[in-house]
């Protein structure tokens, strides 16, 4: 509101009757200000909006100080409620500074700190600060030194920090004090704005006159801000966040004839709405192991007669009881249930065995008591647990005595009447490879608890197949076995015995001896870690440097040396994983070889035809984390996923049945344009999250039905066929979060015709290779599959699988009736090794290829999702179908551009061999049918 600086330009009055007024038309509960003098402060004490509306106001003693020449200073006004507590602080304090000391500054800044309750037990400090402007002496040490300070001084969970924080986000010392603390400090405009597309200039002398008059620097900066730091306990959903006083004002509003205009103030205001959620902790939550279903009418016999508890309790182990209440929202997936499956991802499945009944005698409790064993495994995973959420254990005293109670007594008499009965006759055992969230409603102690989620243990799902009996019904295991969904135990076997060997060859080399100064992960992702029968098995190598430099080793100093050119350390880092490799694994490998994409890749084929590719990911200057703070390829992406469907065995069938009729009908795979299988779970995650309806007890999910299953499938087709794909995109948002609108995101949003956005940071488009024309293929077979579930009967149960069977006897109609000519190309090679090196370039190179034929040329393309291979494998064959004949593709002059420059991509491939040839031409669709009709080589699909 400054007031100080060319009063001759800037019209003070004029501009603070604006402010009054905007500030009477919004009437926040919350309003911060800078830079506030007397005069303004007496206008405002004689607004009647202020009066009638119950304001509070604090102020600094400098607004108010008329002994000094051009004194201002800072206010907080609130409307309806006060706060608990408020102190006034200097600015500069430092470590070593004293209150003596900071009063001898005469130009001491303070900053306003009010406490608010948010409830009886949760508080939330709001503080109004104003760091040092530019023209201060040492103003960028004096920012980081108030940054750090606040920082490292706060003794509150949850602080709001609100102001002038005088740095742009070009000004890298104040930068990297807000990065050093990233995982506290959320600033609100970063967290729903890219600013690339918006970048919150709040001081902006290219359209702001006032600063435009006042500044010394023409370069636009976001100067003002929210951060939110540290919350505990509590939530947060942004409804709206937006710069207001961005209109310039009339001088003289009263003379048409003067056309003199200025700004508010010279920084732009921001109006925030925020809604806070207490994350409450209650009795209503818990956290559990069930034992498997077989297992229950032996527990039962027991709680039916005993446990007062057993209509409302299944039969359970405690891990944290209470647990958070979860409501759904953003901050639940974030803050909670992803950090706890990526705990669970570090431990195993194990076994629980029961070997007899004992009793608590200080409560009359009858409890089945663990073995040793299972007691050490329960009690392990729980101290883990206990660190990840210590908030849930804040009576602590008595030590966790993992049990599952069947009983509970009145007094010890009746205990001992019953004590006859309570006899376990023979031990049992139950495998635990998933927790389980159990909630009930708060209005109802009565409703027994319901599975709000199911958690997997161990980095990678248990593969869906018929010997998981206790997956889903046994009706829809045969079906997936008839149209052979499963995968084998073999295929399943010789992965899991690839990522062995490949983990502990690459262990001999990164391990703690060697390095003390980096860490190292091997890690699964894509269908393998999603326990789904895929072609490929997807890892990746993550190298991860450590801050600490203590006991620096040979090898440690070597990556140091190289870190500060990433190519180099890439490089080296591929070079070695290479040499492992070669050195233990060479006789059980046809062929392996490096691929430059954005990150390095190895691609190794083994004896047995199993393919792995090895993502090499290296992070520089990393905190290590127990809990893989860090976002790691692949891997992040598919946790959320198995937290947001809630229940991934059901997700499992969904998508590997979804992902096979997509392979069927050639609509599988971004290198054709087409959509990815991240992107397929997604659209998959998705229906599971919206129309799996509550699930009650552990059986409906060991008994999921063909008719459930059926649901699932039938909303998959008809939501996406219905789905505006070319205007709306497709986010696994939870209820409370707000999306953004297109403007204001990334231009990676925007890529692609259709926008099914990951659920991780950056928030990338999963179907960014998607054409208009691929977009409109794939919802024209969503279209047919609804078409073919009306002609059919859907009643019975038996109806419905042979439904679901022809569902996946859909064939891939390419090339289409639409269609009228062919781009045919045909890639050789002296070997199949070559070969299929060579076809893995031309296929990174076609999506561009088409995105230019329909941009540049308008032309309707449909794409062929596999290569054809002649039997002899030394050469191979790839389509793509227009809609114009073969004589109007031919003359087309804008086609034959993009193709030529295809072509020239192709011929760039660095390490193209000269027996590595492509060649094309354009034929008739009648004239390719005939051709394959011949009797050449035969073609084989892949």
């Amino acid at each position: 509101l400054f007031d100080y600086y060319q009063r001759a330009l800037i019209y003070t009055p004029q501009r603070y009757q604006s402010i009054l007024e905007t500030l009477k038309s919004l009437l926040p509960d919350f309003i911060c200000l800078q830079e506030v003098t007397v005069n303004f402060l007496n206008l405002l004490l004689n607004e009647t909006w202020l009066q009638e509306n119950n304001y509070y106001i604090i102020i600094t003693k400098k607004v108010i100080d008329s002994n000094k020449k051009k004194s201002y200073g800072q206010m907080m006004i609130m409307k309806n409620f006060r706060p608990r507590s408020f102190s006034i602080c200097p600015l500069d304090l430092s470590d070593d500074d004293h209150g003596a000391t900071a009063k001898k500054s005469k130009t001491m800044k303070t900053i306003i700190i009010a406490r608010f309750g948010l409830n009886t037990k949760i508080t939330i400090d709001l503080v109004n600060l104003h760091l040092h402007s530019d023209h201060s002496p040492n103003a960028s040490e004096r920012r980081c030194q108030a940054l750090e300070n606040s920082f490292r001084k706060i003794k509150t969970n949850n602080c709001m920090f609100i102001g002038d924080f005088n740095f742009g986000d070009n000004n890298l010392k104040e930068q990297n004090i807000l990065a050093t603390y990233e995982n506290k400090v959320h600033d609100l405009w970063k967290d729903i704005y890219h600013l690339d597309q918006n970048p919150g200039f709040t001081f902006d002398p290219s359209s702001n006159i006032c600063a435009r008059i006042t500044c010394q620097s023409p370069i636009n900066r976001r100067l003002d801000r929210y951060l939110i730091y540290a919350l505990d306990n509590l939530s947060y959903a942004i409804e709206h966040l937006s710069m207001i006083g961005m209109e310039k004002i009339p001088i003289d509003p009263l003379n048409n004839n003067n056309n003199k205009r200025i700004n508010q103030s010279d920084h732009y205001g921001l109006q925030l709405v925020i809604n806070f959620r207490t994350r409450s902790i209650n009795h209503r939550s818990a956290l559990v192991i069930l034992p498997t279903i077989n297992q229950w009418s032996l527990i039962d016999s027991y709680r039916k007669q005993y446990d007062p508890s057993f209509d409302r309790w299944p039969p359970h182990i405690n891990l944290l009881w209470p647990f958070f209440d979860l409501t759904d929202c953003q901050d639940d997936q974030e803050n909670i249930l992803l950090p706890l499956r990526l705990l669970l991802s570090q431990y195993q499945s194990f076994s629980v065995e029961i070997n007899e009944i004992d009793s608590f005698i200080e409560n009359n409790i009858s409890y089945m008591k663990l073995n040793q064993q299972s007691t050490n495994y329960v009690k392990q995973l729980h101290e883990q647990l206990k660190q990840l959420f210590p908030q849930c254990l804040k009576n602590d005293q008595n030590s966790y005595n993992p049990h599952m109670t069947i009983a509970q007594f009145d007094n010890q008499e009746k205990l001992n009447e019953a004590k006859s009965s309570l006899t376990l006759r023979e031990s049992f055992k139950f495998p635990v490879q998933y927790v389980y969230i159990l909630q009930r409603p708060y209005d109802n102690d009565t409703t027994p608890f319901h599975i709000s989620y199911q958690l997997p243990l161990g980095p990678v799902l248990q593969p869906i197949n018929s010997k998981h009996l206790n997956c889903v019904d046994y009706k829809l295991q045969e079906l997936f076995q008839t149209m052979n969904l499963y995968e084998t135990d073999e295929s399943y076997q010789r992965k899991q015995e690839k990522f062995k060997k490949l983990s502990s060859c690459f262990e001999q080399m990164f391990n703690k001896d060697t390095l003390h100064c980096f860490t190292h992960s091997f890690l699964s992702y894509g269908s393998f870690r999603i326990g789904i029968n895929g072609q490929d098995l997807d890892t990746v190598f993550l190298l991860n440097e450590l801050k600490s430099i203590d006991n620096e080793t040979t090898f440690d100093r070597t990556l140091r040396q190289l870190k500060h050119d990433s190519n180099a350390l890439n490089n080296h880092i591929v070079n070695l994983l290479e040499t492992q490799i070669n050195v233990n694994l060479k006789n059980e490998i046809i062929y392996y070889r490096k691929i430059q994409a954005l990150f390095p890749i190895i691609s190794i084929l083994f004896n047995d035809q199993t393919k792995v590719e090895i993502f090499v990911q290296i992070e520089i200057n990393k905190e290590q984390s127990s809990n893989f703070q860090q976002s790691i390829h692949g891997v992040y992406e598919i946790e959320r996923l198995f937290i947001y469907v809630r229940f991934p065995p059901i997700f499992q069938h969904l998508l590997a049945f979804i992902r096979t009729w997509a392979q069927h009908v050639g609509l599988y795979g971004q290198v054709y344009c087409y959509l990815g299988g991240y992107s397929w779970a997604i659209l998959c995650a998705y229906i599971c999250h919206t129309y799996l309806s509550p699930i009650k007890s552990l059986s409906s999910i060991e008994h999921f039905s063909i008719d459930e299953f059926f649901s699932l499938v039938q909303k998959i087709f008809s939501t996406f066929a219905q789905f505006n794909w070319s205007s709306q995109e497709l986010c696994l948002y939870s209820k409370s979060y707000k999306q953004m609108t297109l403007s204001n995101k990334s231009s990676v949003h925007n890529r692609g015709s259709m926008r099914i956005i990951s659920p991780s940071p950056p928030y990338n488009n999963t179907g960014r290779s998607t054409t208009n024309s691929t977009r409109d293929l794939i919802i024209q077979e969503f279209q047919c599959v609804l078409q073919l579930l009306d002609s059919v009967n859907i009643i019975t149960c038996e109806d419905k699988m042979n439904a679901l069977k022809q569902i996946l006897e859909l064939n891939n109609d390419f090339p289409n009736e639409k269609t009228k000519s062919l781009l045919q190309l045909t890639l050789s090679s002296e070997n199949i090794h070559e070969l299929d090196e060579w076809i893995g370039w031309i296929k990174s190179r076609l999506v561009r290829f088409v995105n230019d034929c329909e941009e540049e040329c308008h032309l309707i393309i449909q794409t062929q999702c596999s290569i054809e291979y002649q039997s002899n494998n030394t050469e191979a064959f790839y389509s793509l179908a227009f809609q114009l004949d073969p004589q109007t593709l031919d003359q087309h002059q804008n086609f034959f551009r993009c193709l030529k420059k295809c072509l020239h991509q192709f011929n760039l491939y660095p390490n193209r061999k000269t027996s590595m040839k492509v060649s094309y031409k354009i034929v008739s669709i009648h004239d390719w049918k005939l051709e394959r009709m011949q009797p050449k080589l035969q073609r084989i699909i892949k």
